[in-house]
């Protein structure tokens, strides 16, 4: 507000000081004419006020331009703003309907899906920091994971927890598998292997509820040492895998010709997914092999050739008890 009247007066003293100018020149030069004095003295005083007047008018007249060409530009700034929202927030509403619409069409759960977005968001960066950083790693694994998975290939670094048991779980006509007896017995004995821990009963239980609901579930057991075959600890898991309703065969490893097939351990479920684990090749006073990674595999040309895999060793294979009467 003081500025404002500072500005007013600034002007009124410019404006009379134009006046009084105009009055002085022209008062001087009416003196040296030959008009009367009183309307020389008149027309000065005319003079004097119609330019101050008009001085005044013209500062107003050019603050109020300046003022409006400010307006002008803020409000296109302002609409340049509100149309950048506007379009953000349309894009926004645009790409959530997009991903609806997908999803819609898609086969996933779409409540599935909802329920897992909407738990998500309720972890908020209020949480402490260690659980809502956890969560948002949590998340942006999933997503990679689900993208890899729909590229073809999925890999975990070390021995998968949850595939194994999940894709059992899932499986709705048959389970091929192989299980290398290096890998599954611990050192030199099954009696401490992958069987006999909670992931091995875990599994085992899960295709026992697969036999259940009419799946059918192939076994080959590849010995790189036949002499493993007459462990104790190998017969009671056989025992255990034929009372949950598994078809078990056994292989020796010197058999397969090397040049046909990638020997590595591998399970194909319903014929769709091929789960894989790579070992080290390595081992530390006769331990198991660590398993380097785990992967899944989608790809319908490995499928194929993992099927083929498969029914070239089954083929191969004997029943526990033939194998003993041939290796005896």
């Amino acid at each position: 507000m003081g500025g404002s009247n500072a500005r007013i007066a600034w002007r009124i003293v410019i404006s009379l000081a134009i006046g009084g100018l105009t009055y002085g020149l022209t008062s001087l030069t009416n003196a040296r004419g030959s008009g009367a004095p009183d309307q020389a003295a008149l027309t000065a005083l005319t003079l004097s006020v119609f330019l101050g007047g008009v001085v005044l008018v013209v500062q107003f007249l050019m603050e109020l331009d300046g003022r409006l060409r400010a307006i002008e530009e803020r409000q296109i700034d302002h609409e340049q703003n509100i149309h950048e929202v506007v379009h953000r927030a349309f894009t926004r509403i645009t790409e959530s309907s997009r991903l609806l619409g997908m999803l819609e069409e898609s086969a996933a759960r779409s409540d599935a899906v909802t329920q897992m977005v909407r738990h998500a968001i309720l972890i908020k960066p209020g949480e402490p920091d260690l659980v809502y950083e956890f969560a948002q790693n949590e998340i942006t694994r999933t997503s990679s994971f689900l993208k890899a998975l729909a590229a073809g290939e999925a890999t975990y670094e070390g021995e998968d927890r949850d595939w194994l048991i999940g894709l059992t779980d899932c499986t709705r006509s048959h389970i091929d598998a192989t299980s290398f007896a290096t890998v599954d017995a611990g050192g030199d004995s099954f009696g401490n292997g992958f069987w006999q821990s909670a992931l091995g009963r875990r599994y085992l239980q899960a295709q026992q509820d697969a036999r259940q609901r009419g799946v059918t579930v192939r076994r080959i057991f590849i010995f790189d040492k036949p002499d493993m075959v007459t462990d104790e600890g190998f017969r009671d898991i056989c025992t255990m895998q034929r009372a949950a309703g598994i078809d078990l065969r056994v292989l020796d490893y010197h058999r397969i010709n090397q040049s046909h097939m990638d020997l590595r351990d591998f399970i194909i479920f319903d014929g769709d997914v091929s789960y894989e684990t790579v070992a080290s090749s390595s081992r530390v006073n006769h331990a198991v092999p660590a398993i380097l990674n785990t992967k899944l595999v989608l790809d319908i040309g490995q499928l194929r050739k993992r099927a083929a895999d498969f029914e070239y060793l089954w083929s191969l294979g004997k029943s526990l008890e033939e194998y003993l009467v041939l290796s005896a």
